[in-house]
């Protein structure tokens, strides 16, 4: 969901700095490193390598809806020995639009039903997130401090909302993990998307597939993250902001 996806045009960061160039009228330098698809532990080793050189103020950390999702196909489940942008090398275009074109389709009134499904055959089968609670915010807390030590600011999103019920009970646990996380870690900011986007039906905020955002969803993100980094910029200061975002 770097740059929007599957929409085309901008994503939630790209409205992100747009509201705080807006609301602090100042330029903001930004640029987004892609790990789609990546849990937290995996992407976690890419920080330093990949981030840190960019000198940021704000590191925007988009991880959890990967992993707290339990999907009800295995397939849908990113496997450990090859990294998303390897598989995307051999897949076929065919598969591969197939999937953009699956992932492109708004909620429609048949959507709720397909989510109550998707809990139920997730109950049934007793799925359990694709990365264990423990590991996730392992993960999540070892960026914090790298980020920290490093002088630049995390900004931590929770995971989403999902259409699955069930997938959005196991992911709870999750939200409660990083608020206790932001509890005692100094100078991390959270944005808590689940109590965001549960203000919407959920058919305006998903595409049909009950994962990925809409529109709407994107914007109400972007818009959290820019109003917690202007609340937090307002009260330093004065100088030209460079922002990245790493993605899962």
């Amino acid at each position: 969901m770097i740059t929007g996806y599957p929409h085309e045009g901008s994503g939630l960061f790209e409205v992100a700095c747009g509201l705080i160039e807006q609301e602090l009228s100042r330029s903001v330098q930004s640029t987004i490193f892609s790990l789609g698809g990546f849990p937290a532990p995996r992407a976690a080793k890419y920080l330093k390598k990949n981030l840190l050189d960019f000198n940021p103020q704000y590191i925007v950390i988009q991880f959890g809806a990967t992993d707290a999702q339990c999907p009800i196909r295995a397939g849908s489940r990113p496997g450990d020995h090859r990294s998303s942008l390897t598989a995307s090398k051999h897949s076929r275009p065919d598969a591969t639009l197939a999937t953009a074109s699956y992932h492109s389709q708004p909620a429609t009134a048949l959507s709720p039903l397909r989510w109550r499904i998707a809990s139920l055959i997730g109950h049934l089968r007793k799925l359990e997130p694709i990365t264990p609670l423990s590991a996730y915010i392992a993960a999540i807390e070892r960026m914090v401090d790298e980020c920290r030590s490093a002088g630049i600011k995390p900004v931590v999103l929770s995971p989403f909302v999902y259409g699955s019920e069930y997938t959005m009970r196991k992911a709870i646990p999750y939200l409660a993990a990083l608020h206790e996380l932001s509890s005692r870690a100094q100078e991390m900011i959270l944005v808590d998307c689940v109590s965001l986007l549960a203000d919407f039906p959920k058919s305006r905020v998903l595409q049909h597939d009950g994962f990925h955002l809409s529109r709407l969803g994107h914007n109400l993100v972007g818009e959290a993250i820019g109003q917690v980094i202007v609340e937090d910029i307002r009260a330093q200061p004065k100088c030209r902001m460079r922002i990245r975002q790493t993605v899962g």
